[in-house]
């Protein structure tokens, strides 16, 4: 499997209910994101995501990270895709939920980085993966002048919302996707 396929596994694991509903279903969203993956550019690229990788070069975990305000690239990347690799009733059904989502998952302030897309490998669980990917947005936060860290969570994810927590995230509202029946975490870790 390439690399790039892997991280699309990842990003797919990383919120499987959202991802399958916001993409026409799992075999749907899955071969989007592998084509997406291989983008030079977009949210979905490989190349826009960290990744940790064991000593023989498998991948083990994965991140991303946005600002307030993402290079035009990305942005351009994104729609591409988008346009490129979707469907016009997947395109459709997208924009039909854009509102919502934007209501659900606010974009990061000037003064914030997002996380999202973390997603550790099963077997490489509770070994620091995520821990560490914490840490590199940090250095990158402090490099960037900015004051809080933010994401979003899935409330029922428990392990991911008790890792967040131990990490000194907090939370500071709840949103609900209706379309899903899910209700998200707001969580921030002031820097």
């Amino acid at each position: 499997m390439a690399q790039s396929d892997v991280i699309a596994e990842l990003i797919f694991a990383s919120e499987p209910r959202l991802l399958s509903f916001l993409f026409g279903g799992e075999i749907q969203c899955k071969a989007y994101l592998q084509q997406a993956c291989n983008q030079a550019h977009g949210q979905f690229s490989a190349n826009y995501h960290w990744v940790a990788c064991a000593k023989n070069k498998s991948i083990k975990g994965i991140c991303a990270a946005w600002f307030c305000v993402m290079p035009t690239a990305f942005q351009q990347g994104t729609i591409s895709s988008l346009r490129g690799l979707l469907t016009p009733q997947q395109i459709i059904h997208l924009v039909a939920y854009k509102e919502s989502l934007d209501l659900c998952f606010a974009p990061p302030a000037p003064h914030q980085i997002c996380i999202g897309h973390v997603s550790i490998e099963p077997s490489s669980q509770r070994k620091g993966i995520a821990t560490a990917f914490i840490a590199q947005v940090l250095h990158d936060a402090k490099e960037n002048t900015k004051r809080e860290l933010i994401l979003d969570v899935d409330t029922a994810n428990t392990g991911a919302f008790e890792c967040y927590l131990k990490a000194g995230f907090v939370e500071t509202k709840r949103n609900r996707f209706e379309a899903t029946q899910q209700t998200f975490s707001r969580m921030r870790l002031l820097i």
